[in-house]
């Protein structure tokens, strides 16, 4: 099996997990604690996140905490170019290309962020993350100048032994779950 078809099968088999995985509002609740500990630790007073959906670990409990500390909070907008643009969140939200809600409002430039937290299916011990699949993300990273830390929220569980990785994949700094907080590279307090 070649490292493409090898991301797909583990995708497929993270996803089914997903999707017989209840919400667990005291699993939010510690999610929540955890990004805001490196938030706070980091001093990031403008951080880039998304809206959870598809049974990822709940990032609004974050977002809402976020807010009220004054962090300025831009999330992702998908284009159907591939690409990602960033909106200032603040509660909006629409239906976006892929069927699920987005930020709503105009776009602006993601300039200096602390932090930056991603979605993931997975990550290793190393911090290679997997994605869904589409690219998006690696290829809105790439773009980042200064390039802030990275964060990859997952579960307890996705964190693995390995991931295959391919050239394009963009690495982490950290990952975030309900039960820890592990750092893999020193950008990060």
């Amino acid at each position: 099996m070649d490292t493409r078809e090898h991301k797909q099968a583990l995708r497929t088999t993270l996803k089914k997990q997903r999707a017989n995985k209840p919400y667990d509002l005291e699993h939010a609740g510690a999610l929540m604690q955890h990004m805001a500990e490196i938030c706070l630790a980091n001093g990031a007073d403008r951080v880039a996140c998304y809206l959870a959906h598809a049974g990822e670990p709940d990032t609004e409990l974050f977002i809402d905490w976020a807010l009220e500390q004054g962090i300025e909070v831009l999330l992702p907008r998908s284009l159907p170019d591939g690409t990602l643009e960033w909106v200032a969140f603040t509660g909006e939200t629409e239906v976006g290309i892929f069927g699920f809600a987005e930020p709503s409002g105009p776009k602006v430039e993601a300039g200096t962020l602390g932090l930056v937290f991603v979605p993931a299916l997975a990550v290793d011990q190393d911090g290679n993350r997997l994605g869904k699949g589409k690219g998006y993300y690696d290829r809105a990273l790439e773009t980042l100048t200064p390039l802030p830390p990275i964060v990859a929220v997952i579960f307890d569980h996705e964190l693995l032994e390995q991931v295959p990785t391919e050239d394009h994949d963009f690495p982490v700094d950290a990952v975030v779950t309900p039960g820890e907080v592990i750092r893999f590279s020193q950008r990060l307090n």
